[in-house]
């Protein structure tokens, strides 16, 4: 499944947001402690976009896992990954 980057965009400033909130942070605070500005705290929750260190450095500051901020990635087990392939190579041989 591929999503775009404006959806895990999306997602990330819904979920810094979140956090932040519920860690009672202001905006300011979390601009201070990640050592951007303010209004790049406000782009990044607005969805404009946000740099991997940033994204990181955000994480850090809000005590949370990168990983929690981003959309999930769905694991497939071993028989579905099997499957899954096979489906792709029966697609194949059929053109």
């Amino acid at each position: 499944m591929s999503i775009r980057s404006a959806k895990i965009l999306w997602i990330f400033s819904e979920r810094v947001k979140e956090e932040r909130k519920k860690n009672n942070i202001t905006q300011a605070q979390l601009a201070e402690y990640t050592g951007v500005s303010t209004d790049t705290i406000k782009r990044v929750e607005n969805g404009q976009g946000v740099k991997l260190d940033v994204a990181y450095n955000i994480a850090v500051a809000l005590c949370v896992p990168l990983e929690s901020l981003l959309p999930q990635q769905e694991y497939l087990s071993n028989d579905d990954l099997i499957k899954k392939i096979q489906e792709l190579l029966e697609r194949l041989n059929q053109k």
